[in-house]
């Protein structure tokens, strides 16, 4: 890393602000932890109760004229007296688009609240008010050491025209507010029982339930998982093998003829082809707390470093949080929360380095 810092001008103390950061500096505008809230309590609160409704989509011609579409709608935001255009080209009918109100989705999450004692924290929209998130503390929680994860499940709400409204679980890291999401089970089959006017009848409730279990079993799954990666000792070479097995695997025969360090990035007779050569050196500066931008060294904060040892779970938590803080650059919020809370990273990453983990121990 000497080598790393060398090469710039200067070292700067680099702070990032998100609303991944659920340690309640970027989300104290939507925080409610310790408020009691339910969710309906929780959208209010946060100023997310306005609705949606189809309209005639409208165009100006080649002559000023404004045309009316017969066929076609646009998805519009109505907050008072406000509209904003959210987007457009849809039907609507039987087989349409339903728009679904956030508040509907509220809903079902205080009929999880009442019935699992769940806690609503969060909630906050991104991507210009298309999608919707709530968080509600499931109350499982796990340590290694002193770094703790806590469950959340995870209530989005989109109004993009194609994307279902979505219930999943989400473990997240409560000092570097990464995050790593687990699809509950039989996901479709939930999907459309909320996309729908909600009937809280026996059955609904015993689906939630099931749900609420599924969820709790696949954080001690997670636990698990991480106490195994945890286990495991990991040196420089160790860790950059890995980073290249989860961002760039056809860079491992030329990296094993190397030196199998740094200077693999820096050598001159190796021809490093290929995407994602920047996830790998992001990732190699997180294990060491350092950002490199426009021929500078940041510090980076809340890493969550300072609980952990070299192991493989460290890493691990590299890629996360390259992919929940870093990836698309500093200001490109909204693509990194949309491929977090719709993914686990820009083409499921975080569940390719798990798994790669895994496999390494």
């Amino acid at each position: 890393m000497a080598e790393m810092r060398n090469m710039n001008k200067k070292i700067e103390n680099f702070e990032w602000t998100s609303l991944l950061d659920l340690t309640g500096k970027g989300l104290s505008q939507f925080n409610a932890v310790g408020q009691n809230m339910n969710c309906s309590q929780l959208m209010r609160n946060a100023g997310l109760d306005w609705q949606v409704k189809l309209k005639p989509s409208k165009w100006v011609s080649n002559d000023g004229d404004i045309m009316t579409s017969k066929k076609y709608r646009s998805l519009v935001k109505i907050d008072g007296k406000k509209e904003d255009y959210l987007v457009g080209n849809l039907t609507e009918g039987k087989k349409g688009y339903h728009p679904m109100q956030n508040e509907s989705l509220a809903r079902v999450g205080d009929h999880f609240a009442e019935k699992a004692k769940l806690s609503f924290e969060h909630c906050f929209s991104y991507n210009n008010s298309k999608a919707i998130t709530f968080l509600a503390n499931t109350g499982g929680s796990f340590n290694i050491g002193e770094d703790q994860v806590n469950n959340y499940l995870m209530f989005n709400n989109f109004h993009t025209g194609r994307d279902k409204s979505k219930i999943n679980t989400t473990n997240i890291s409560i000092w570097c507010s990464n995050t790593f999401m687990q699809a509950l089970r039989d996901k479709e089959q939930f999907m459309i029982a909320i996309t729908h006017r909600i009937e809280f009848n026996s059955d609904f409730e015993e689906l939630v339930k099931s749900k609420i279990d599924q969820a709790l079993q696949s954080n001690e799954e997670y636990k698990e998982q991480a106490i195994a990666l945890n286990g495991k000792q990991i040196t420089e070479s160790d860790m950059l093998k890995y980073f290249i097995l989860v961002y760039n695997p056809a860079l491992i025969p030329d990296f094993e003829k190397s030196k199998k360090d740094w200077t693999f990035f820096k050598d001159g007779s190796y021809r490093l082809q290929g995407t994602n050569l920047t996830q790998i050196k992001r990732c190699y500066g997180v294990y060491n707390d350092m950002f490199e931008s426009n021929d500078k060294t940041y510090k980076l904060q809340n890493t969550g470093n300072h609980v952990r040892e070299d192991t493989y779970w460290k890493a691990f938590n590299c890629v996360t949080y390259n992919e929940d803080h870093l990836r698309g650059g500093s200001d490109n919020g909204d693509s990194r929360l949309k491929n977090t809370f719709t993914m686990n990273g820009a083409d499921n990453i975080k569940t390719r380095a798990m798994n790669t983990a895994l496999e390494l121990v």
